[in-house]
């Protein structure tokens, strides 16, 4: 990783370097060309992403820029910022790509280079900042536009205009993946493809968003809980948690402040707590936090919520215990065929003493019926 400039700080991925020098030797396939195009997509980048970060320090933000394998990226740390701040900083990146063209432009305009290596990579350059910087403002997330859109809808419609941008860009994506498809240029298809993919991964993601979960100051607060928990500061992590629940009421901030209060309270022995707090979200829950209440709800006798669970969070944490546990809630249910089934699967790992386990007072209600009979055979032959 190349480090370069301190007011600005300007990271390089190596990736950077090999992605620039494919698209290189795929526009020009020899040596003097693939460098005067890796040159070109340094620069163009390079000056696209310092628009960003020149317009995020006269918001009295800490701008730093990151080159990588697709491109570039300016984060930024400071206060926060309004939406029309972040509408300048996202839209002076194609400014800047614009200007670059502008410059090449007036160059050639002037017609005082007699170089033709020189002449031919001014009018590369020019050619590339003009349609990277059209191309850029196409309403599609993660382009430029696609930020635009976002930031301009959310500005007016909260977390609703989000996740219309979202749906948006994730159409756009798709006809422009299907256009470029239709040219024959695989690389750029697949290239749109991929942010249709992410646009609507996102939205599946933004389901439980609300408009707390927006915030950055919530956000901040989330994750100095979480650097307390990690530290083992868990009285301390559970107010900040409780504080979140309280503020938000729901969203992925709520979601996330509860699967951490059930953690702690499960740590705590207080098992009955983390059910409840576990319950209260079961349809939202990760798969680790699933499986926490798959084992809680059978100590609460929660049969129904256990083989509801059952089968995801076998494949999740495919254990003896979850099997076993899943065969007892199905016996204490009436289904004979599932709790043999799931006998028989907890049976394979070769700890289970098959003939005390079917004498449990889980199995009273099947262990006399012929489906039930048919895995014992099985399990016993």
């Amino acid at each position: 990783m190349l480090v370069i400039s301190k007011k600005i700080p300007i990271m390089i991925h190596p990736f950077f370097w090999v992605f620039a020098a494919l698209i290189g030797w795929m526009m020009s396939p020899n040596i003097l060309g693939m460098a005067i195009w890796i040159f070109i997509i340094f620069v163009s980048v390079l000056f696209h992403e310092l628009g960003h970060a020149l317009m995020a320090m006269a918001f009295k933000q800490k701008p730093r820029i990151q080159l990588v394998a697709l491109g570039g990226l300016t984060s930024y740390e400071g206060k926060n910022l309004n939406f029309g701040q972040q509408f300048l900083i996202v839209l002076n990146g194609p400014v800047f790509g614009l200007i670059l063209f502008g410059l090449m432009s007036a160059l050639l305009w002037i017609d005082q280079i007699t170089n033709p290596l020189l002449l031919n990579t001014i009018k590369i350059l020019q050619f590339v900042n003009f349609i990277w910087s059209v191309l850029n403002l196409v309403p599609i997330i993660p382009l430029d536009g696609g930020q635009l859109l976002r930031i301009a809808l959310e500005a007016f419609l909260g977390v609703k205009g989000f996740k219309i941008s979202l749906i948006v860009s994730l159409v756009l994506a798709l006809l422009t993946a299907l256009f470029f498809f239709a040219a024959q240029n695989i690389l750029m298809g697949s290239l749109f493809f991929l942010f249709a993919f992410q646009s609507f991964d996102m939205y599946k993601k933004a389901k439980n968003l609300s408009s707390f979960d927006r915030k950055e100051v919530n956000a901040d607060e989330l994750r100095q809980g979480e650097v307390l928990f990690e530290d083992g500061k868990k009285d301390e992590a559970k107010k900040i948690f409780e504080d979140i629940r309280h503020k938000t009421k729901e969203g992925l901030l709520f979601i996330a402040a509860t699967h951490y209060l059930a953690l702690i309270e499960y740590e705590d022995k207080n098992n009955l707590q983390s059910y409840n707090l576990l319950l209260s979200i079961k349809d939202k829950l990760t798969d680790e936090a699933a499986c926490l209440l798959h084992k809680l709800a059978f100590e609460e006798k929660n049969y129904e919520l256990v083989t509801e669970l059952g089968s995801n969070c076998y494949k999740y944490l495919p254990t003896e215990e979850v099997a076993l546990n899943n065969a007892r809630a199905y016996g204490e249910l009436k289904q004979p065929t599932f709790a043999g089934g799931w006998l028989q699967t907890a049976h394979e790992y070769g700890h289970v003493n098959f003939e005390e386990i079917i004498l449990e007072k889980f199995f009273d209600n099947v262990r006399e019926s012929e489906e039930f009979k048919v895995f014992i055979k099985k399990t016993t032959e």
